[in-house]
């Protein structure tokens, strides 16, 4: 049998586990299970110190929780699972975190949002987002993957290079939503993704050589993977007041395939919106009017087609549909400072 086959009955509840469980039903009054401050819940923490000998949870008493807590030097990637019964306490912290629900059902309460995760359901939440998360059952089993930031925007953004609308509205969702810092991705269980997570789990259990080099490579494939097979229907329910979130995802792959001819009325058209929806629509989700969606994917193409000092700037400015080379080259010096005659030879 695989170590994905034993893991579920490898994770009888621990000592540290059992003993919240015990303070939990010792202290109904005290609702453990719904989200308190740490000042709140220090006593309750010292007491599970005090009684199993272990001093993380005290460490758990900052309202900010800090990088050394979590990772060990060299390291950007790391595993941990979420212990259960654990009193759920708001806390934020400087890096990212995915959340990853194997078995059972968890709440994450997000700012002031309740997400209901079930499992097969992964959250990413943003650094110096206030969350916390309840897991007040046996069967619940969660795998929290944390990684510094620079390694997450490495890896995750890297995925999405040449998606330029696409890596604006996940940046944009997770450091610069008020309300929703996070993206939730449903995957039913995915074998494909969850084979990932349990291959990183299991790494992280080694002490093998290169090992911090391999998680981060596992991590690489698992966004990969999860963006390849669920990236369009991530849910993000900031993006529209009004139900309008699950097309998001389509509504940038269509202007990103279509960017060179598409209108803002034929957008509207071909997803059934008024122009003044699916405005508001991009707007909120990428943070810029369709207007400057479509200029910056045309200047980034340009910037890339320029590469090619045999591509005349007239062949260029015809390939992203300006009938007027003139006009490109006005547009592309207000976009980057420059003409493309001088672009070309600074690069």
């Amino acid at each position: 049998m695989t170590f994905k086959d034993t893991f579920p009955q490898q994770l009888k509840m621990n000592r540290l586990e059992n003993t919240f469980k015990q303070l939990y039903r010792q202290f109904p009054e005290r609702n453990l299970q719904l989200p308190h401050s740490s000042e709140y819940l220090s006593d309750i923490l010292r007491l599970a110190a005090q009684r199993t000998g272990n001093s993380f949870p005290t460490a758990l008493m900052e309202n900010r929780l800090e990088e050394d807590l979590f990772f060990r030097s060299g390291f950007d990637t790391e595993l941990y699972r979420h212990l259960r019964y654990l009193p759920a306490h708001w806390h934020s912290h400087s890096f990212l975190e995915v959340v990853c629900v194997i078995e059972g059902n968890c709440i994450n309460y997000i700012e002031e949002q309740e997400l209901h995760m079930h499992k097969g359901d992964i959250c990413i939440i943003a650094p110096e987002t206030i969350h916390a998360i309840s897991a007040f059952s046996d069967h619940c089993i969660i795998i929290n993957i944390v990684l510094r930031i620079s390694t997450f925007e490495r890896v995750f953004f890297g995925v999405l290079s040449d998606n330029d609308v696409l890596s604006d509205f996940f940046n944009h969702t997770l450091y610069h939503s008020k309300t929703h810092p996070y993206l939730f991705f449903c995957t039913g269980g995915d074998p494909e993704v969850f084979d990932f997570i349990f291959y990183a789990y299991e790494e992280f259990l080694k002490n093998r050589q290169y090992k911090e080099r391999f998680l981060n490579n596992i991590v690489g494939a698992l966004f990969i993977t999860l963006l390849r097979n669920h990236g369009s229907n991530v849910i993000v329910p900031e993006v529209d007041s009004q139900g309008h979130d699950e097309n998001v995802v389509f509504i940038l792959k269509y202007m990103q395939e279509n960017y060179k001819t598409i209108t803002l009325t034929q957008l509207a058209d071909f997803f059934n919106y008024s122009e003044r929806q699916i405005q508001r629509i991009i707007k909120n989700s990428t943070g810029s009017s369709f207007s400057q969606n479509i200029q910056k994917l045309k200047m980034r193409k340009a910037a890339r087609l320029l590469m090619n000092p045999d591509m005349p700037v007239s062949a260029i400015a015809e390939d992203l549909g300006y009938l007027d080379p003139g006009n490109f080259r006005h547009i592309f010096r207000k976009y980057y400072g420059m003409t493309p005659a001088e672009y070309r030879e600074q690069k």
